[in-house]
């Protein structure tokens, strides 16, 4: 196609209109997400200023959640179609544009983003060195563009320049250097030096102690020039996470405009920058870290936290959008027990049915008595419901319990782990059963602790259609739910909800006696949660020796617990982590909330047999040391 407009028409230093767009897209859907691209192509171009730029985030044309689909020959050979698609558009239009999508070349497969102009593809970027969406691991899909044989390939009827983060010197377009970086700039890899940065990106939301903001990305990258940078959003698979959707213009670091987060439909945001010859950076300063108290719930913020719970019941609630209209369910299916994670869960459902403008009627919150239920359960549950404008309904498990006990017999009055499991798993049955009847998604309650410590009956409580709360360790979400039974609800949901946070976490799975006691308590058979998440996140988020750890909450708990205490608790947690693997092997989809995430397809990979010998040997030779 010929382009009817000269690129020497465009300014060799004037202004550039910049335009940042994280689009609505699906998973795997090129074609859904061509169209897409195009018409915000074509309302970039009904603005009419020249010269214009248009970024989209990385792997915008196939989505970059597609995982083991993007071996597919197939997927690919469509994301190379709709780019030649999306390269004539480009220059009817007369701008540019850089697009991202999955590319083969010479064997292998890359993580790449084209720069498409008026006068067709300029060139080709490939992430340096792709990672996983933790950052911890090298990518399972994409090579590393060393891996690449040649500088410059065939593409589109072209031979165009590729290379790892790739610079080139456009007049037609700005002064200076342009360079294209793929995937998180807060690895560092990108030229300081640069005019005009552009960063497609896939950077998950989390709920970290330190939220990552559109503000605080480019403070983090600080460059002199220009920054452009645009992350896919939550429309992508919310299988594991949620993909934030932040998108921004900075200029010597200093964010001139952004994008709104965890958006399901298409956002965009545009600046006209001057692009000026950019000023040395300055030579690296040593910066000095205040010295801070060893906090004893890590995974919540100490500054701020309010923001903090607010992105997490964000995170959740958009994921649990994302899957309703990913299977078109317009249903819920839940069960309330009056304990904290079911009530936050209720909750998620409420706020996403609110944001979806759905009826909260369709939302069926199930109340399953059993033998060991109490008073004060019931009421809070009842009163939840309530609160939530929800559709409530009862049905008690104890006539078919006894049954099952009867026919497998198993004698009612022995309260062994039998009467508990069947308890759960009959609960789960019913619920499972509720969901079909009312083509409705089934929703887990249960959180990331419970996950890490196996406190969940296999194929009971442990299994669901998707689980909102998968994602957050207990501490975080127990201040989660108080802030938003506040936040949804006002006084009465705050203090209900403080209610249900300070009621002792049960399973009630043991006949109770009369009052509203349980007879049973979750923290004395297992350990305190306070501690537990505190050995998850430095265990396991942090890479720690049992020695290391024990060290660090010797420090945090020296007021509060004794080392015996803290190393008798170490050893059920490594004990139980190691042994209950193979329910974290056959988890439910739910989000990542905070920096670790127990997910087997790829949070966390461990073999379900794997020995604990090794952790546990280390505890010993410490419980040898405090006697």
């Amino acid at each position: 196609m010929t382009n009817q407009f000269s690129s020497s028409t465009f300014p060799a230093a004037g202004n550039l209109h910049l335009q940042v767009l994280v689009p609505e897209l699906r998973v795997a859907d090129v074609a859904f997400n061509t169209n897409i691209l195009m018409n915000a192509l074509q309302q970039a171009a009904a603005e009419n200023l020249q010269p214009q730029l248009v970024l989209f985030p990385e792997l915008c044309l196939t989505g970059s959640t597609c995982g083991d689909l993007f071996f597919q020959p197939l997927l690919r050979e469509k994301a190379l179609e709709s780019l030649a698609r999306l390269q004539e558009a480009v220059q009817q239009l007369n701008l540019w544009a850089v697009v991202g999508l999955p590319l083969a070349l010479a064997g292998k497969l890359y993580d790449a983003a084209a720069l498409l102009s008026p006068q067709g593809v300029m060139g080709i970027s490939l992430a340096a060195e792709p990672r996983d969406f933790s950052g911890c691991y090298p990518s399972r899909w994409f090579a590393p563009a060393a891996a690449l044989p040649a500088d410059h390939f065939e593409l589109l009827g072209k031979r165009v320049p590729i290379a790892a983060n790739l610079t080139l010197q456009l007049p037609e377009l700005i002064s200076g250097n342009l360079q294209i970086c793929i995937g998180d700039l807060r690895n560092g890899q990108y030229d300081r030096s640069v005019s005009l940065l552009l960063n497609p990106c896939a950077l998950p939301a989390l709920a970290e102690p330190e939220l990552l903001t559109a503000g605080s990305y480019a403070q983090r990258v600080n460059l002199p020039g220009v920054l452009s940078f645009a992350s896919c959003g939550p429309c992508e698979s919310t299988t594991d996470l949620v993909m934030s959707g932040l998108a921004g213009i900075a200029q010597a670091g200093k964010l001139l405009t952004e994008t709104q987060p965890l958006q399901m439909g298409t956002q965009s945001a545009s600046a006209e920058i001057q692009l000026s010859s950019v000023v040395p950076p300055p030579a690296d300063q040593p910066v000095t870290q205040p010295k801070s108290t060893l906090s004893q719930t890590p995974f919540i913020a100490s500054v701020n936290p309010e923001a903090q719970f607010e992105r997490a019941f964000s995170i959740q609630t958009a994921a649990l959008i994302g899957r309703l209209q990913y299977t078109g369910i317009r249903r819920v299916v839940l069960g309330i027990s009056g304990g904290s994670d079911s009530s936050l869960a209720l909750l998620v459902c409420a706020q996403a049915f609110t944001q979806l403008g759905w009826d909260k009627k369709d939302i069926f919150a199930i109340s399953l008595p059993g033998p060991g239920t109490t008073g004060a359960s019931k009421e809070r549950l009842e009163a939840l419901a309530q609160l939530a404008g929800v559709t409530f309904h009862t049905i008690p498990i104890s006539p078919a319990l006894e049954q099952h006990l009867e026919d497998i017999g198993h004698p009612l009055d022995v309260f062994d782990v039998t009467y508990e499991n069947a308890q759960a798993r009959e609960r789960t049955q019913i619920l499972m059963d509720l969901a079909n009847q009312s083509k409705a998604l089934m929703i887990g309650t249960g959180d990331l602790s419970e996950i890490a410590l196996g406190w969940c009956t296999f194929n009971g409580d442990h299994m669901s259609m998707y689980d909102p709360n998968a994602g957050l360790p207990k501490t975080l979400l127990l201040r989660v739910l108080a802030w938003a039974g506040e936040a949804l609800f006002g006084k009465e949901g705050a203090a209900l909800t403080q209610q249900i946070c300070q009621a002792t976490i049960s399973p009630e799975l043991i006949p109770a006696g009369a009052g509203s006691t349980p007879a049973q308590s979750t923290e004395a058979s297992i350990g305190p949660y306070l501690l537990h998440d505190f050995f998850l996140y430095y265990a396991i988020g942090q890479r720690l020796s049992p020695k290391e750890v024990f060290n660090f909450a010797n420090q945090a708990f020296a007021k509060t617990y004794t080392p015996q205490e803290i190393l008798h608790w170490l050893r059920v947690y490594y004990s139980r982590f190691f042994s209950q693997q193979f329910k974290r092997s056959a988890s439910t989809d739910g989000p990542q909330i905070v920096g670790l995430s127990l997910s087997p397809r790829g949070g966390w990979m461990m073999p379900s047999d794997a020995s604990a010998a090794l952790w546990l040997e280390e505890v010993q030779a410490l419980e040898k040391s405090v006697e």
